[in-house]
């Protein structure tokens, strides 16, 4: 996985591309930490890139969603492919995180 971060405006904007597995999700929950540790409380997560995720991702991105929550931030999921979608609606997580097609919609979502 190669993990990019830009910020636009109060939103940290973390690109993904490759696949997200065991090793990746720490990698994932790291950054995230590090935002939270930093002031951040608000993350986007662009799957543009992403071509695989596992269970050890998607526990990722639950334990991520859970610790933004309880500092009063959120946690989006942006631009997954259809197979990666497929994943999250099976998986739940779709019904716990929001996800949106564009990372522009993504964007536009996040409370102000």
């Amino acid at each position: 996985m190669t993990l990019t971060m830009e910020k636009e405006s109060e939103v940290f904007v973390l690109g993904l591309s490759g696949k997200v597995d065991a090793e990746d999700s720490n990698v994932l929950l790291e950054r995230i930490t590090g935002i939270l540790e930093g002031g951040g409380r608000h993350v986007l997560l662009d799957f543009t890139g992403a071509t695989y995720i596992n269970s050890s991702g998607l526990h990722a991105l639950v334990i991520a969603g859970k610790k933004l929550a309880i500092a009063g931030g959120q946690l989006i999921l942006a631009a997954p492919s259809d197979p990666i979608l497929k994943v999250f609606k099976i998986s739940g997580i779709s019904s716990v995180l929001p996800v949106y097609s564009t990372q522009a919609q993504a964007l536009s979502s996040f409370r102000r």
